[in-house]
């Protein structure tokens, strides 16, 4: 099996110490840099509660020419169908699920508090069988092209765009970003208009999977504009790579690398004060904030970790995959109109 993934991690084998950390650490200066940069960035982004305070207050920071560009980019309105055909699909999925997809008070709090839910196990053993062996098959087949369309990283596989792609023309991986109840997360936490910004595979192998603590937006904020979805396609254990996450972190409106535990290139490699692992049995679905700080974990077993991740943003935002370049053309005739709209897309 994991000779398969190889081409896709980067590598020609596997090494034989698998507890050694595998990271490449930045300098203090770039480290330093980087720190004041974000730092900046969740001043101004925090200093008001809608795109057209901050815009008003940009001219009260002093900004370089990235922080510039980049904030005329978020700026903008991505979004490409009219607000209300995502409400109109929202509103549709909710109405046919069973009321048992609806979140609990107690669950909408875990998500507000702490800043993630367990959903539990959503994808029976047929599908997961299915699952890996189609993402298997992928892996191998786009080799070391694997994931180039959002990032590639040594050790790790990935695959991107994964619901839009060919392996998904049957609609086997349209749970990942149309199951009722993750989709109850995602408006609880972001509202009425959102959308599905990106569906990625990430397989660390051994020896490999140690990421520094991160969040998925660039600075801190102080009200959510994304939230990720981990499904479990391989039990998560202690020693396999699982996900870490600092319970409520989401709510501290910081950045980790603008941080007090960044005085140090490599502060983020490490243990963090009440950080929690994230395991499960294969087929459970964790949904959070994802301001929340996370990061992957050193798989230090002699198998493979796999997981798809369903990154959803709010609909004005850009998504981080460009689903246009990459849409399989039979995938998007078979899309309905409640899936196009989660993804945004027109119709064929």
């Amino acid at each position: 099996m994991l000779h398969r993934y190889l081409a896709a991690a980067g590598l020609k084998d596997i090494p034989k110490d698998l507890g050694r950390l595998r990271y490449a650490p930045l300098d203090k200066q770039t480290s330093a840099s980087r720190k004041a940069w974000v730092d900046n960035m969740t001043a101004l982004w925090c200093s008001g509660s809608d795109d057209n305070q901050r815009k008003a207050n940009a001219s009260s920071f002093s900004l370089d020419v990235k922080a510039q560009r980049t904030l005329r980019y978020y700026f903008a309105d991505h979004q490409r169908l009219p607000p209300g055909q995502i409400e109109k699909s929202t509103r549709h999925i909710q109405a046919s699920a069973p009321s048992s997809s609806l979140l609990t008070e107690s669950e909408k709090r875990d998500l507000d508090e702490l800043g993630y839910l367990n959903l539990g196990i959503l994808l029976d053993d047929r599908s997961l069988d299915s699952l890996r062996e189609r993402l298997d098959t992928r892996v191998e087949s786009e080799g070391s092209n694997a994931g180039h369309e959002v990032s590639q990283t040594q050790g790790i596989a990935r695959l991107s765009g994964t619901v839009v792609k060919t392996l998904n023309s049957d609609g086997l991986l349209d749970v990942f970003f149309s199951h009722p109840r993750l989709l109850a997360c995602v408006q609880h936490l972001l509202g009425q208009q959102f959308k599905l910004s990106s569906s990625n595979f990430h397989a660390p192998l051994p020896g490999y999977g140690a990421q520094a603590m991160h969040a998925d937006w660039g600075w801190g904020v102080t009200q959510p504009e994304v939230v990720n979805a981990i499904w479990m396609l391989d039990d998560f254990t202690p020693d396999n790579g699982p996900t870490r996450v600092v319970p409520k972190s989401h709510r501290w409106g910081k950045h980790p690398v603008g941080s007090a535990f960044n005085e140090v290139p490599s502060a983020l490699f490490q243990p963090i004060e009440n950080e929690i692992h994230l395991t499960g049995k294969a087929g459970t679905c964790v949904v959070y904030n994802a301001h929340l700080w996370h990061s992957g974990t050193q798989n230090r077993t002699d198998s493979l970790r796999r997981a798809l991740h369903s990154f959803f943003t709010k609909a004005k935002r850009p998504p981080q995959t460009d689903v246009m370049p990459l849409i399989d053309k039979q995938v998007w005739s078979r899309f309905s109109a409640t899936q196009r709209a989660l993804l945004d897309l027109p119709p064929p």
